[in-house]
């Protein structure tokens, strides 16, 4: 199964970049156009979209767009994904999708502190490298959330509210 990553250029995700690393995939960092997007997704049967974003779908924080939205639907509902990003629990039930996603999660201390969840900075760095490894191992088990939750431990108020923010459908 050949599988498509897509993950805009953005140093505050870059700590996702484990998922991917020393696999045979194929990774769009900088999303050039629509049209070769469309293209990618086509060409893919499992599709990784990871980055921040929101209910309305992947944003990239760099060029101040969506780069899958609802446009990408028609795509996407035939194809396994993985949707890691704050919010995308309600992209991927309203728009019917297959796969692994999380809702909120917090990755920065400006997400920690609008959730009211009371962290350090390093407890949320110790988090995203945790975490990150738990959706690497997740994606290659029979049953992804309990694999994801086992790996992904810690006494962490960040952990322990990221945790049950990650589903499979």
């Amino acid at each position: 199964m050949k599988t498509l990553v897509i993950h805009p250029t953005d140093p505050t995700t870059d700590f996702l970049s484990v998922i991917y690393q020393d696999e045979d995939w194929t990774v769009i960092r900088d999303i050039v156009s629509r049209s070769s997007l469309v293209k990618a997704i086509q060409e893919h049967d499992v599709i990784l979209m990871m980055g921040h974003g929101g209910r309305d779908g992947l944003y990239d924080k760099t060029k101040r767009q969506y780069v899958v939205n609802d446009t990408f639907v028609f795509l996407l509902r035939e194809k396994q994904c993985t949707c890691i990003w704050c919010h995308a629990d309600e992209f991927v039930q309203k728009y019917k999708l297959k796969g692994l996603y999380t809702g909120m999660v917090i990755s920065e201390l400006e997400e920690a502190i609008n959730n009211c969840v009371n962290v350090q900075g390093e407890e949320i760095e110790e988090s995203n490298t945790l975490f990150a490894e738990a959706v690497r191992q997740a994606l290659k088990h029979l049953d992804p959330v309990y694999k994801f939750k086992l790996m992904y431990e810690g006494d962490s108020a960040v952990i322990a509210f990221n945790k049950v923010r990650f589903f499979y459908e």
